[in-house]
């Protein structure tokens, strides 16, 4: 990179990892355009979401008052009708000017320039595209009123780009994932959500140390363990079932997403130790698993050699300890721990 100095090239390769963790897209494109500018002054951002079977265009404006009401709508109906989305949605994904394009006399001769770009003091525009999983390419360009954008410019937006992509991405995944779980993902469930090449993009708690614990670990980072992978190739794809010891792991599709896995686990018993932070007693661990096996208090208490009285103190204690109501609440909660 000729043009950069150093410290634009850390800036730049910093910009993703500073918002990678945002928790949806509409926070990654606030932050996203934030560090854009910082990283290359500009006085309009536009942030457009381009669908590529169809070329429609979400479009939004930085500051939100710089173009008037409809008039993107008005003038570019489809990505085609706009050169950098239509540059970037044709496969481009480096950084690019609009001048490149289009020959400055010819552009200030378009509606595009009198109706849209020139009203909203945009006299120069450059553009990186990113590509989601979802058939869609994110064109995140930048306007300036003067001076044209430099190779500098350029540069530090590519250097920039794979970090935002990869940011845009996971912000996105995460959202489909508390869709997922917003949907109906239970207590004791989890979820993997796959990218269009069938590797794991994002999952919830325990989903990755329940496929290694069941089926072995997967041959590379991000793989799914073979048997899950050869199951999810061959249609119809009934539920997944593996047993280990007490434990049973189904897995299944999520209705309407044919790349989210929803894995379920169910347990026999409690597992040692999985109650150890709600710091029950020995006795009370005793009581509870008493309580697995049978109902009746009083069948307890003969099991266990205590009085009535005995067990259900001790069931009250570890019931306000598990944050339940009653005994069958508590072994519900103590096996969903044990997974």
């Amino acid at each position: 990179m000729p043009w950069l100095a150093e410290s634009d090239i850390g800036a730049a390769r910093r910009l993703g990892q500073g918002i990678v963790d945002s928790r949806t897209e509409v926070e990654l494109r606030r932050r996203a355009l934030h560090a854009l500018v910082e990283l290359v002054p500009a006085d309009v951002l536009t942030w457009d979401c381009v669908e590529l079977a169809t070329g429609a265009v979400r479009h939004d404006a930085v500051p939100v008052d710089v173009e008037r009401p409809g008039v993107f709508e008005a003038v570019v109906g489809s990505a085609a009708c706009h050169p950098l989305l239509a540059a970037h949605v044709a496969g481009r994904r480096a950084a690019v000017r609009l001048s490149e394009l289009v020959e400055l006399g010819l552009l200030r001769r378009s509606e595009l320039y009198g109706d849209l770009l020139h009203g909203s003091g945009v006299e120069y525009e450059i553009a990186i595209g990113m590509r989601t999983d979802r058939g869609e390419v994110v064109v995140a360009a930048l306007g300036r009123t003067e001076c044209e954008f430099s190779e500098r410019d350029r540069d530090a937006l590519d250097v920039a780009h794979p970090g935002l992509e990869g940011a845009l991405r996971t912000a996105q995944a995460r959202e489909r994932l508390d869709r997922v779980l917003a949907a109906g993902a239970m207590p004791g469930t989890a979820v993997v959500l796959l990218n269009g090449s069938g590797e794991i993009e994002l999952s919830s708690s325990a989903a990755e140390r329940w496929l290694a614990e069941h089926f072995g670990p997967a041959d590379h980072p991000g793989w799914l363990p073979a048997p899950v992978a050869e199951w999810l190739a061959l249609p119809p794809r009934p539920p997944l079932v593996a047993e280990r010891d007490d434990r049973r792991l189904t897995i299944s599709l999520v209705p309407g997403d044919p790349h989210a896995l929803l894995l379920e686990e169910e347990v026999a018993s409690v597992r040692t130790g999985a109650l150890d932070r709600f710091g029950l007693t020995p006795r009370e661990t005793e009581v509870l698993r008493a309580a697995e096996a049978m109902d009746d208090e009083a069948d307890i208490a003969w099991e266990l050699f205590l009085s009535l009285h005995a067990v259900r103190e001790r069931l009250a204690h570890l019931e306000t300890k598990l944050g339940v109501r009653t005994a069958a609440d508590a072994v519900a909660r103590a096996l969903r721990e044990s997974a």
